[in-house]
């Protein structure tokens, strides 16, 4: 038999595409600059023991491949012959199993899946006219790897003495839905300097806990390779199984675990997950070494004494291939952007999206991007460092002019505004108020509800009746803005207009336009999104703000139910106040788009916060979740082609009332809320449960002239009576 020619003999490094710097660097790190990069691939000399410390050390390879034979392809029939050709019982007894597998340049037209039938029937043939007999084809676990690779113009067959690709460690035993693969998580986690010139580490989002494990062994000095359960070139004939186990002991000797002080921990906000990378930690031998906690994005901070050390934060955050929300998932990348700003200051951060719009919303100083693949999935990796940057979110005061009374327009309804303005100032200070209303039809000529929203007003007029002159209203209205302008420092451009007809039967209300124009309000440490063009109402309801603040204090360690729920303001509330898990139900997609929004701006996941796209009717007719917490602020009519019939509250609370008490704990509150100015409770509804009228309190300063403009209830189970509904709905 002819023996292997190491001198002329070469590895092939092969790895996931993006990562051919890291892998060169890593390679020449073990085996020598004589090693460089071919392609998209790192060659250098063969030899047992870099091929044993290659398999053993690298972080980044894929494979290693020791190509045995080379030939330029015409057609399959010399193809297949020149297989024939090959010494394979150099490399292989008759005995051994082997798979086979096949790969080709984009430009290659070739049925790969034909060749590989093709390439076995040659090694196969070639035994048989050898020795009489002929080896078996296994696919799970071969003797040995057989690869062939398809070039323009030639062919190169291939030993996979790698066997298995080299990202199988083998401590994965747990992974949650989009686990990053271990060789890009090791890239990622050096893009971002680690574990060289830092001892802290974090991932906020850390999932089963990858790229944890990948930074304790960096740090730790421990081969990735050592727990593995085998490698290709075990039964290849030309191994040195004492030469092998000497790398092993080597390499055991050089684990520094106990011996290095370092600090990497992990949050997620999924329990799931949390028990996922506890059982990979156990399973990669690291217990002790990391500490992994659930913990929402929201409420993610460091340690003043830690963030003033530095560190690294390294993150695999949500990507579109795996939520399919791509336009919500900005949101979230904003909230990583802040809370990284407020707790990392200086730190290194690497990360990995599938969008560069993503990643440029943390605003990263000196940024590096590498281009990768994360699976199929084109991915960029950014580095860099976390710097102070302009906030998201900055108040804006209230600018008003002198003006002169006798050349401006609507001088009356101004010097009110004025009025109004001293009369709340205090408490708009105090409270850090963002957005509030400044006028409220106060004088009959100007039938206005003028709110003031962080450098923008929302005008809505309040449609004239018929018996008013058209000409007349339009001429006021005109003048109500120009006086506007005129006391307000802002453009027009910040003044929007709209007006509030008085709905009839069954018409609903229609969206206005689409300029998809959003900003941010701060309201308690809540942070909300706003579109004052799109809708007639913006997104959040000005009258509910003691209400939402109520739900942040009541949420701590609670169910939280939002029924009706709309863009989810008193969600986010909820979620701030700590609640345990929040389910917010609502008819409308694009309200359920933009609660997801506002959760993510705020840190908030969906395996906590859950958004339900479905009838609030019947959704509480068909689930048997219990809660501590419900807020129930239903429209006042709705005929939506998506519920059954029409919903109306005068109507309908007895129904709803008596489905959502029913999901109410024992010792638990509802809140219920409504805007329909001639509403009465059901005095049987009173007569079942303890009602507490909790409408004055629940009006803001900037609400408690005039009428009411919502009435608003707690609903809680009378002592010693159990949470059933006293009737029965179908």
């Amino acid at each position: 038999m002819n023996e292997m020619d190491w001198n002329t003999s070469r590895l092939v490094i092969t790895c996931a595409g993006g990562l051919e710097r890291f892998l060169l660097e890593e390679i020449q790190g073990i085996g020598g600059d004589d090693y460089q990069l071919v392609g998209s691939a790192v060659e250098g000399p063969a030899g047992l023991k870099n091929l044993y410390q290659f398999c053993l050390w690298s972080r980044i390879a894929s494979r290693i491949l020791l190509p045995i034979a080379e030939f330029e392809y015409k057609n399959e029939q010399e193809y297949y012959e020149s297989l024939r050709q090959v010494h394979w019982q150099m490399h292989m007894d008759v005995k051994d199993s082997l798979s086979i597998s096949v790969s080709k340049d984009a430009s290659v037209n070739l049925n790969t899946q034909y060749i590989m039938y093709k390439t076995k029937d040659a090694i196969v043939d070639h035994f048989r006219d050898c020795v009489g007999d002929r080896p078996n084809i296994d696919t799970r676990a071969p003797d040995l790897r057989i690869h062939v690779h398809f070039g323009k113009s030639s062919v190169q067959v291939s030993l996979e003495l790698s066997g298995e690709p080299l990202h199988r460690r083998g401590y994965r035993v747990a992974q949650n839905e989009a686990p990053i693969k271990e060789t890009l998580a090791a890239a990622l986690l050096m893009s971002a300097g680690w574990p060289k010139f830092a001892d802290n580490l974090i991932d906020p989002m850390c999932g089963s806990g990858t790229l944890l494990i990948e930074a304790a062994m960096m740090k730790a000095d421990i081969a990735p390779g050592l727990i593995r359960k085998g490698f290709g070139f075990e039964r290849w004939r030309y191994h040195d199984e004492t030469l092998w186990q000497q790398v092993i002991s080597e390499a055991a000797g050089r684990d520094l675990s106990e011996k290095v002080e370092f600090s990497i921990k992990g949050y997620d906000a999924d329990q799931n997950s949390i028990q996922s990378s506890l059982n990979n930690i156990r399973a990669a031998g690291l217990d002790g070494c990391i500490h992994v906690e659930r913990r929402e994005l929201i409420n993610f901070s460091v340690n003043e004494k830690v963030a003033a050390q530095g560190g690294v934060v390294v993150i695999n955050p949500p990507y579109g291939e795996r939520l399919d929300k791509d336009t919500q998932l900005i949101f979230l990348y904003r909230a990583m952007a802040r809370l990284l700003q407020k707790n990392c200051m200086h730190w290194s951060v690497g990360l990995i999206s599938n969008q560069v719009e993503f990643v440029d919303a943390l605003q990263l100083e000196d940024p590096a991007t590498f281009r990768v693949y994360n699976g199929p999935i084109r991915c960029v990796i950014r580095s860099g460092k976390v710097v102070e940057r302009p906030a998201q979110y900055q108040r804006l005061p209230l600018p008003m002019r002198q003006i002169n009374a006798e050349v401006v327009p609507a001088v009356d309804m101004l010097n009110r505004i004025r009025k109004n303005v001293k009369t709340i100032s205090k408490w708009v200070e105090r409270e850090q108020i963002a957005a509030y209303r400044i006028y409220n039809a106060d004088i009959p000529e100007y039938n206005l509800a003028i709110d003031w929203y962080n450098g923008h007003l929302q005008v809505q007029e309040y449609a004239p009746p018929k018996t008013v002159d058209p000409d007349k209203a339009a001429r006021r209205l005109q003048d109500a803005i120009d006086g506007l302008r005129l006391l307000f420092d802002i453009s027009f451009s910040h003044i929007h207009v709209k007006s509030r007809q008085q709905q009839k039967g069954r018409q609903q209300y229609q969206k206005l336009s689409d300029k998809k124009r959003t900003f941010l309000i701060e309201e308690e440490r809540a942070l909300l999104l706003v579109n004052l063009d799109d809708y007639l109402d913006t997104g959040v309801f000005l009258d509910h703000r003691p209400t939402r603040i109520d739900i942040q204090k009541l949420a701590k360690g609670k169910r939280f139910l939002n029924l009706f729920c709309y863009t989810g303001a008193g969600t986010v509330h909820a979620a701030l106040g700590g609640a345990k898990k929040t389910v917010s139900v609502d008819m409308s997609a694009t309200y359920l788009n933009w609660a997801r929004n506002n959760l993510y701006i705020n840190g908030c996941s969906e395996s906590v916060h859950e958004l339900i796209q479905t009838d609030c009717l019947k959704w509480l007719k068909t689930t048997n979740d219990q809660f501590d917490v419900i807020f129930l602020d239903p429209p006042t009519f709705s005929n939506s082609k998506r519920m059954d019939g029409h919903f109306d509250v005068q109507k309908s609370q007895v129904e709803l009332l008596d489905l959502v008490m029913k999901r109410l704990e024992p010792g638990g509150v509802v809140i219920f809320s409504n805007n329909f100015n001639k509403f009465k409770l059901e005095p049987e509804l009173e007569q079942r449960y303890d009602v507490k009228d909790r409408t004055k309190a629940s009006l803001p300063p900037d609400f408690s002239r005039g009428k009411p403009v919502h009435f608003c209830w707690e609903f809680r189970h009378k002592a010693g009576e159990p949470n059933v509904s006293h009737r029965i709905y179908k």
